[in-house]
C-alpha cells in the first residue's frame, strides 16, 4: 500500500462563508480571511491534481452530527427486508432512488482483465435526492416505519449541499478561476439535483470469504462531479494513487471527510484532476478471524451538475502541452449510459 492520503483543512472557508468574487475590494482581497482561504484552495486543487482525492478537516460537521447520521443509518437497514422493501428502488437505474437489497447494484469491475467482468456488490443502500429534483423523486418509506427519518434525512442532504458549494468555492480559489469559468465550475453541484446515499455492508462469515463474496465493492470512478464521504471505523475503502499505480487503504479517521474526484471534474478540467479509482475490499480468508468481517457502514454524499447541464473542459486547461482530451457531454446522457451498467432488471 503507498503513503497516508493528504489532509487539508477548509475551516477558513467554513467558519466565515463568503462567496469570492473578483468584484472583492482590495482591503477584503488582502485580509488574512482570504489568504488563508486562498492557500487551502490551492493545497485542495494540488491534491485532487495529483491524486484524486484527500481528506478535509475543518468540514463544520461536529462528532454527534455524524454519530447521529450513523445512528439513523444503523436503525434503516436494522429494519426487517419486508419493511425496508417498501421504498423499492425500481428494477432501472431511474429514478436513482429508495431501497436497494444486496446484489441488486452491479458495478462493472475496472480491475478485471478481458473486458467488463460484472460482480454482485456485496452491499444494501438507500438513495435520497432533494425534495426540489424535478427530475427523481424521493421513494420514501412510509412515516410509520421509521418515524423522523424522511426529515432527518432530508435535513441532512441540506448540510451536505451547503458544504458543497463551500468546496466548490475553495476549487475556484485554487485554480484561480473567475467570469464565465468560475461560474462554469459552479455549475457542477447543482443543489437539487445531488444524491445522499446510506450504505450498509452486512457481516461476511468466514466461509463465504473468497467463496461466495469475493469483494464488497469492485473498483470503479464515480460519474458526477465529486464524492463526499463519512465511513464507520471498519473501514475497507481503498483508493487508486496514480503516481505509485498501488491502493492506498483510506482508513477512517475521526474529525475529516473523504472528498474524491468523479468524471464530471475530471473532463471540466481536462483531465487535470484525476477521477478516482477506488473499491472496497475484503481481506484474504486466511487472514480473517473465525467471527468472519464485520458490518460497514458508510454515507457517501455524490455532487452533480444539473442533468441538463452540458459539461465543457475549461479554456485554461486546454493547451499545446495538454490539447483537448473530452468532447463536451451532457451530463444525463452520460449517467444514463453509466447507469446502464449498473442496474438490471434480468442478470445473465
Amino acid at each position: 500500500m503507498a503513503a497516508a492520503i493528504q489532509t487539508v483543512d477548509l475551516s477558513a472557508h467554513t467558519l466565515q462563508h463568503t462567496s469570492f468574487s473578483s468584484s472583492s475590494s482590495s482591503s477584503s482581497s488582502t485580509s488574512p480571511v482570504l489568504a488563508q482561504k486562498q492557500e487551502a484552495g490551492e493545497a485542495l486543487v494540488k491534491a485532487l491534481h495529483e491524486k484524486g482525492f484527500v481528506r478535509i478537516s475543518g468540514h463544520g460537521f461536529s462528532f454527534a452530527e455524524i454519530q447521529e447520521a450513523f445512528d439513523w443509518s444503523k436503525a434503516l437497514f436494522d429494519l426487517p427486508l419486508a419493511e425496508k422493501l417498501k421504498a423499492p428502488h425500481p428494477k432501472g437505474s431511474l429514478p436513482h432512488r429508495g431501497y436497494s437489497s444486496l446484489g441488486q447494484e452491479k458495478l462493472p469491475d475496472r480491475n478485471r482483465e478481458r473486458g467488463s467482468q460484472r460482480i454482485m456488490d456485496y452491499k444494501e443502500s438507500y438513495e435520497i435526492g432533494s425534495e426540489e429534483d424535478d427530475c427523481q423523486h424521493n421513494i420514501w418509506l412510509p412515516e410509520e416505519v421509521l418515524p423522523g427519518f424522511r426529515g432527518y434525512t432530508s435535513g441532512l442532504y441540506e448540510r451536505f449541499a451547503d458544504f458543497a458549494k463551500i468546496v466548490l468555492e475553495a476549487v475556484a480559489l485554487g485554480l484561480g478561476l473567475d467570469g464565465e469559468e468560475r461560474e462554469e465550475l459552479m455549475k457542477l453541484g447543482s443543489r437539487p439535483h445531488c444524491q445522499l446515499r446510506l450504505l450498509h455492508y452486512p457481516t461476511i462469515d468466514k466461509d463465504s470469504v473468497g467463496r461466495e463474496v469475493g469483494g464488497r465493492l469492485p473498483a470503479h470512478t464515480d460519474w458526477g462531479s465529486f464524492t463526499m464521504l463519512f465511513q464507520d471505523q471498519h473501514g475497507g475503502l481503498e483508493l487508486l494513487d496514480p503516481s505509485s499505480g498501488e491502493y492506498v487503504r483510506a482508513e477512517p479517521e475521526e474529525g475529516t471527510i473523504l472528498l474524491n474526484v468523479a468524471d464530471m471534474f475530471r473532463r471540466l478540467t481536462n483531465g487535470y484532476f484525476n477521477s478516482a479509482l477506488h473499491r472496497v475490499s475484503i481481506p484474504n480468508r486466511d487472514s480473517v478471524h473465525q467471527a468472519g468481517i464485520p458490518s460497514r457502514y458508510s454515507i457517501p454524499f455524490f455532487v452533480g451538475p444539473a442533468p441538463s447541464h452540458t459539461v465543457t473542459s475549461l479554456p485554461r486547461l486546454i493547451t499545446a502541452e495538454c490539447p483537448a482530451r473530452y468532447d463536451p457531454v451532457r451530463f444525463e446522457d452520460y449517467g444514463a449510459l453509466v447507469g446502464k451498467s449498473h442496474y438490471r432488471s434480468e442478470d445473465p
